[in-house]
């Protein structure tokens, strides 16, 4: 099926929600890999898959309709070797004995009312057992800070006296953060030391640079360089940077640091908050008891009285009297 079927009714290519978790894949030529792709939960029409080599344009690899089980594959794609799976949530391209061709990016994608809708992409890269050239990465031997600066360098060897010339060298940075791995550096980041290219009878080995400044944990990760040697994709052993130590600045900003001094303040204030309840409820027993001690003694008090059967004398009443004010005095004690 010819590739111009899959941009039929498509009118733009937008950035989109569209997970694929390994935005670096690496392997063996030969190998049997699967390239993930998890969809959105939204309406669509069409799942497609497209492949991008390095410095060539967008290649369509496959378009499902949504409901459907059914893969179209485009030219050069149906070999067998290229298999989609397909289900609720899941287009999850599968690529077997892997060729050198295959080293490439690869975008999983959607076609809503005639919008293209792309993910991140993964790349993929292959190592591969080569005579005629190598490329050798140097570890970094010094220990990183953060706010440090550093050069990462690639040493690209070659014996074939046709593919001296032309070479061509790219970064690609792997990292456990899935939202900034993979990220490619080309020749505006790369610094090419023809001076330090030399020949000698056999072999040709150039050096290229990739130099980081002003370093950040986000920088973190292991730095593959690609060399474009004869038409061949060659990669590196891998350069990873680790920083040594972390600054309290650093920390301070951490979202674990944030989290933890959050969550203090929090327990603070909800401790504050029940010893105030607690109090309240204290004080309120107390006036409470005060207040039924308060109507006894008025209730006793009340309860004294004179006799009234017949008036009594005047002696006899001034020892009434006497006798209840002794009464009330025992009482109020």
């Amino acid at each position: 099926m010819s590739a111009v079927l899959f941009l039929t009714f498509v009118c733009c290519i937008v950035a989109q929600d569209i997970e694929q978790p390994k935005r670096l894949l690496a392997s063996k030529l030969g190998d049997n890999v699967t390239i993930e792709c998890f969809l959105p939960q939204k309406d669509y029409n069409n799942i497609v898959w497209y492949k991008q080599e390095m410095g060539m344009n967008l290649q369509a690899i496959s378009k499902s309709y949504i409901y459907l089980a059914k893969v179209d594959f485009s030219d050069g794609y149906n070999d067998g070797r290229f298999n989609v799976t397909i289900s609720k949530g899941i287009y999850h391209l599968h690529i077997s004995l892997t060729k050198k061709e295959d080293i490439a990016t690869y975008f999983c994608g959607v076609i809503t009312l005639g919008e293209l809708t792309f993910g991140p992409g993964t790349f993929l890269m292959l190592r591969g057992e080569h005579t005629t050239a190598t490329v050798f990465q140097e570890p970094i031997s010094d220990k990183v800070h953060i706010g440090d600066n550093i050069t990462l360098t690639c040493r690209v060897q070659t014996s074939d006296e046709k593919c001296k010339e032309g070479h061509h060298a790219y970064w690609f940075r792997e990292t456990r953060d899935k939202s900034s791995s993979g990220i490619i550096y080309t020749d505006g980041d790369i610094k090419k030391h023809e001076d330090i290219c030399k020949d000698d009878v056999t072999t040709k080995t150039c050096i290229y640079t990739l130099t980081k400044r002003n370093l950040s944990l986000s920088d973190s990760g292991t730095y593959y360089c690609a060399a474009l040697v004869c038409g061949k994709i060659l990669f590196g052993n891998g350069t990873s940077l680790k920083f040594s130590s972390i600054p309290d600045s650093e920390l301070t900003t951490s979202p674990l640091f944030l989290i933890l001094v959050s969550s203090n303040i929090i327990s603070m204030i909800i401790m504050i908050l029940l010893v105030a309840v607690q109090l309240n409820r204290s004080c309120g027993q107390e006036t409470s008891e005060g207040t039924q001690v308060g109507d006894a003694n008025a209730l006793t008090y009340t309860s004294v009285s004179f006799s009234g059967k017949s008036r009594p004398s005047t002696g006899a009443k001034q020892h009434n009297i006497s006798q209840h004010t002794d009464i009330y005095s025992q009482i109020r004690s």
